[in-house]
């Protein structure tokens, strides 16, 4: 389920948000923050992958770990 509230916000990164976020990341986990970022903002899972992309340094998003993080996050 996708936190709402500043509180669920915090409360859903703090108790395994983050370890769940990084592990789907992988290599690209040091980014965990710019990802949940647009996760918060509930960017378009294209978004997701450009920046995805962006962060491997190839400009080519990557659809696949995009969906597979934006079904996670929105509990699909």
């Amino acid at each position: 389920m996708r936190p709402r509230a500043a509180n669920e916000w915090r409360d859903f990164w703090r108790d395994g948000g983050t370890r769940e976020l990084a592990a789907r990341l992988g290599d690209l986990a040091p980014h965990a923050t710019r990802v949940a970022t647009l996760l918060g903002s509930n960017a378009p899972v294209g978004a997701l992958a450009a920046e995805l992309g962006r962060i491997r340094g190839t400009n080519e998003p990557d659809g696949a770990l995009a969906q597979s993080i934006y079904d996670w996050f929105h509990g699909r």
